[in-house]
């Protein structure tokens, strides 16, 4: 019993991390997220320094359309202080991961 309940505990915090993990907040105080829409992205942050666009599928010998995997670079300065570079990625338009790594701490 003390183990089950301990494996939920252990699952629920890791689910909690992800979903705090998964964001950024700008200098003027908005807040990037995952969900977010591509075009909020645009509002918030502006035109990204680079985009890469990747499309994943598998070859089945049919044609099918693969998924579409855009990452968005950008130079931005955070709410607690800094520069970041700070990397979007978005499937099917919305945002799904943030990563970010303060510039002078590489």
């Amino acid at each position: 019993m003390k183990l089950s309940i301990s494996i939920i505990v252990l699952v629920l915090l890791v689910f909690t991390a992800q979903a705090q993990a998964c964001g950024f907040r700008l200098a003027d105080g908005k807040l990037l997220k995952c969900g977010m829409p591509r075009i909020e992205v645009l509002a918030l942050a502006g035109q990204p320094e680079f985009k890469d666009v990747e499309t994943l599928g598998v070859d089945t010998g049919e044609p099918v359309s693969g998924e579409t995997v855009e990452t968005w670079s950008y130079r931005l300065k955070a709410d607690m202080g800094g520069d970041y570079l700070v990397s979007v990625t978005l499937i099917a338009g919305k945002v799904t991961a943030i990563h970010r790594k303060q510039l002078g701490r590489l």
